[in-house]
């Protein structure tokens, strides 16, 4: 669902410093994230809904799909929760047949997870609605550098231990030199 603002974007004049940011412009921004989360959540809703799973439901497959192989402390970590918290969305995803316990040859006493090929296609299909999105923005972005910008700025946002989770778990790398 796209909803057009009843105003301009706000968007300052290259070269600009921070000055610019006042807190108007950052209530703004806080404004589109929550009707970005808002819209994306609206999206999948009815396919995970279909599936008889929810949003948390997602963020651990989306997880787990990025990350094949993780254990559940590592899990915690990257979401932020306990292993308490945790266990309901992971039981209901392996009992669904969406996620998988495996052992490792190299330590049988850790369980790692993945998703299985039931999962793989859950998650396919949400990441595609997803990627919609992300592709009707940058269409409208001038060029790759605001993309990269954009990058940035989100990286920016992100604590120092997720910072350090995203580069230990994901497979796209950071230029540091450039955030």
């Amino acid at each position: 669902m796209h909803r057009s603002f009843p105003y301009d974007l706000p968007i300052s004049k290259p070269g600009e410093e921070l000055l610019f940011l006042r807190e108007k412009k950052i209530r703004f921004m806080q404004d589109i994230l929550f009707f970005i989360d808002y819209e994306i959540h609206a999206l999948t809703k009815p396919i995970l809904q279909a599936h008889g799973v929810g949003h948390a439901h997602h963020r651990l497959m989306q997880f787990v799909c990025h990350c094949s192989g993780v254990t559940v402390g590592e899990v915690c970590r990257l979401l932020g929760v306990t292993k308490q918290s945790l266990n309901r969305v992971l039981r209901e995803v392996i009992e669904l047949g969406y996620v998988e316990y495996r052992n490792t040859a190299e330590d049988r006493r850790k369980k790692r997870l993945f998703l299985t090929h039931k999962g793989q296609k859950l998650e396919e299909e949400l990441f595609q609605l997803q990627r919609q999105q992300f592709l009707r923005a940058f269409r409208e972005a001038p060029n790759n550098a605001y993309i990269e910008g954009f990058q940035r700025i989100l990286y920016g946002m992100l604590s120092a231990e997720s910072k350090q989770l995203l580069e230990l778990h994901s497979n796209q790398k950071i230029d540091k030199d450039k955030t």
